[in-house]
């Protein structure tokens, strides 16, 4: 496999996506509370929270999960698509790598949920006797795959956001590091598929892991990494990826022909949990962005940092399209939400500007988000269902129009989660071809 992303609108090509399974129905309505009373009645982070804010029906899910797989299969063939799912179990088929990701995921389990060494000894043999693909289900649901019995205190929903496993860089590949315990497992099997399926060997990869002694705060997921230029990487600094996961990745991503790192930092909370819920690159001339981001970023505490082998860090402000237009990217911003501020806040909330581009201007949505969706349609967008894409997408994409696909996601946005967030491209064909 070759890996090569150097925009995030170029032709979609390769690309990875994890459907969701029974990990789903497997969740409970404490993993929905994100803080819990502690021993002395103040409210502490719970290590039972799943990062979702409901429970799902997995049945909507999976149709609704489908139809993108639909959409984005139209566009690279049944052979250029990969799940993540299918990845770990190839992975799993050497012994060797079975029993290393048997050890590493019950050394982090037991940071998390201490065992009795008993325990610990009984579930290491229960999952030992596992093939391949019934590890696989057992990592993913937390359960013995034949009688359901515990091995892991929670499944992995999250795994269903394949962007944040891994960020495909120009011609790398970056592992990621979960900020919450919940993401820790998945982020793990990501970079064991990473080191040891035969499809990424050759492969360059880009690890800040090697910087992590002494260094805890070193996390970076991909919903905060966007290429958005040939020459310069747009990084997010909130909830998820620190400042101190952008210094230790900068310096590899230079070593790697990147000229300058944009770091962008961002509201502190929930709704802005990565930089694409408030900014993603449409075309060449466009982007979703939710507004306050343009009228009053200071208000929201928003900064840009410009990051350069030659200046270090150096403070760029905090409006982040003149920044981008500095370098050279000149992009007119397309409201998330239109010009109500009601619906600007709670389309954002739904992904209203996380989009996926599959090519320049062929953009996939949220079909909920109706006021995003006008908007893109005073700008010449056409807005069309995912079953009118698929049955015409060479015609589409080839005839350079500016499409919408809208796609239904009212199960899948309850993970705070877009289309954007649900693919992880791997490879796109260069604009100039």
């Amino acid at each position: 496999m070759k890996t090569a992303v150097h925009s995030e609108i170029a032709p979609l090509e390769a690309i990875v996506t994890s459907p969701p399974g029974l990990e789903f129905d497997l969740m409970l309505p404490e993993n929905l509370e994100a803080h819990r009373p502690g021993p002395d009645g103040r409210l502490v982070p719970s290590p039972d929270y799943l990062l979702f804010d409901d429970l799902v029906l997995l049945s909507a899910m999976q149709a609704e999960h489908a139809q993108l797989v639909e959409v984005v299969r139209a566009v690279t063939g049944h052979r250029n698509h990969f799940t993540w799912r299918q990845l770990l179990v190839e992975t799993l088929g050497e012994p060797e790598v079975r029993r290393e990701v048997i050890h590493r995921t019950l050394e982090l389990e037991d940071r998390l949920y201490p065992h009795k060494a008993a325990e610990r000894d009984a579930i290491h043999g229960a999952l030992e006797d596992l093939d391949a693909p019934r590890l696989a289900e057992a990592l993913i649901l937390g359960r013995h795959p034949v009688d359901r019995r515990p091995l892991y205190r929670w499944p992995m929903p999250n795994a269903l956001f394949a962007r944040d496993l891994m960020a495909a860089v120009g011609d790398s590949v970056v592992m990621t590091y979960a900020a919450e315990p919940a993401r820790g497992r998945e982020m793990l099997l990501s970079r064991m598929i990473l080191r040891y399926h035969q499809a990424f060997r050759g492969i360059d990869k880009v690890d800040i892991g090697d910087d992590a002694h002494g260094r805890p705060k070193l996390s970076v997921e991909g919903g905060d990494i966007q290429v958005i230029g040939d020459k310069t990487v747009l990084i997010g600094v909130g909830i998820r990826t620190t400042m101190e996961a952008v210094d230790a990745l900068a310096p590899k991503l230079f070593a790697r022909g990147i000229e300058t790192v944009l770091c962008y930092e961002m509201p502190r909370r929930r709704a802005a949990m990565h930089i694409d819920t408030l900014f993603t690159r449409i075309d060449e001339n466009h982007c979703l962005i939710y507004p306050p981001l343009v009228e009053d970023p200071q208000r929201l505490g928003a900064r840009v940092h410009r990051i350069t082998p030659a200046e270090g860090r150096v403070d760029a402000g905090p409006a982040l399209l003149p920044v981008l237009a500095y370098h050279g990217i000149n992009l007119q911003p397309v409201y998330c939400g239109g010009s109500n501020p009601i619906m600007q806040a709670r389309e954002q909330w739904s992904d209203g500007a996380n989009a996926f581009a599959l090519a320049p201007g062929v953009i996939v949505c949220y079909g909920r988000n109706r006021y995003t969706l006008r908007q893109l349609n005073r700008i010449g967008y056409e807005v069309v269902s995912t079953e009118q894409f698929v049955d015409n997408a060479l015609y589409y994409v080839s005839q350079g129009r500016k499409i919408v696909v809208a796609l239904h996601g009212h199960e899948l946005v309850r993970g705070r989660g877009g289309p954007r967030c649900l693919t992880l491209p791997l490879r796109r064909r260069a604009i100039e071809a």
